[in-house]
Parts: structure tokens; sequence; C-alpha cells
């Protein structure tokens, strides 16, 4: 189990490096040359085909000028170039920016679920229970992740059900 979790983790963190590695333009879009701005953005349209059209990269090299026009006062980090353009109004201009720096921006939210599961998985799988099966683990993995659900069952029903099924009479 141990070694699925990190090998999971190992995963996620060549998805992210991956991912950087194609958005790494956007960091330093002013001080890259055409030339560059052009090959990354080939590159990130070529990953997104269905998100990007060929348009994409036009949309690049503009937005590089409209940032390099403005000066010390362009935006520097992710979250400020998309706030930027919705500020500024010009979504309709960089349409293709705007998705690509929402979908760089919502991509750790999407991860949110996994590292519940893994954080619950690291409260249950506690020393007591380290000798339980995988099947029970799971399983209380499970409660532990929707707890906001199993607090509102009503387990007298449950427990009296349990205790006339294995009741053990005293003569």
């Amino acid at each position: 189990m141990l070694d699925k979790l990190i090998n999971e983790l190992e995963k996620r963190k060549e998805s992210y490096d991956h991912l950087l590695e194609n958005y790494k333009f956007f960091f330093k879009l002013t001080t890259l040359s055409v030339a560059d701005v052009y090959m990354y953005a080939a590159r990130l349209q070529k990953e997104y085909l269905n998100d990007f059209k060929p348009s994409f990269i036009n949309e690049c090299l503009h937005f590089r000028g409209h940032l390099k026009s403005i000066g010390s006062d362009a935006p520097n980090t992710i979250q400020d170039m998309c706030a930027f353009i919705r500020q500024k109004n010009v979504v309709n201009i960089y349409p293709y920016i705007d998705i690509s720096l929402r979908m760089l921006l919502c991509t750790p939210i999407s991860n949110c679920s996994t590292e519940r599961l893994f954080s619950a998985l690291k409260r249950v799988k506690s020393y007591l229970r380290s000798c339980s099966k995988e099947n029970r683990l799971n399983s209380l993995a499970m409660m532990t992740i929707e707890a906001d659900l199993t607090s509102k069952i009503d387990y007298n029903g449950v427990i009296e059900e349990f205790a006339t099924l294995k009741c053990r009479k005293k003569c």
C-alpha cells in the first residue's frame, strides 16, 4: 500500500513538472524573444489541441507585446495576468490566453479530492491499525473521507439489527 502511494505521488510530481514545463514561458513572457514565445506557445497549443486553436500562438505574441508596452507595471504572476485580462476587459482579445491561464490556476484544485484521500488514509492507518486487512482499511478510509455523510447516519437501526443477528442468549 505504501509503495503504491509513493508511486502515485511520484507520478503526480512528474505530471506537475510536465505542466509547469509547458507553462513556464508565461512567467518570463516579456523577457523572451519572439521566436522563443512562438516555440513555447506552439508546444502548449499542441498539448491542448482541443482547447486552443492555432490562433493561440499569435495571441501569445500579441499579449507579450501588450505587456512589454506597459513596462514595469506589467503583471508578473499567472494570477496577476489573469486578473489583468479581466480588469482591462480584454478577454475578447485574448480568449485562449485567458483559458490557458485559468486552466493552470485550476489544476491544483482539481487534485484536492486526491489530497483528501491521502490525508484520510494517513489518519486511518495508525499504529494500532497497521495489521488491518486492505479491505477494512479501504472501508475505514472511505468512512473518514465521507465524514460529512457518515455523521448524518442513524446507527441505532444498524446496531439493533446487528444485535439481533449476533445475539448470544444466556440460559
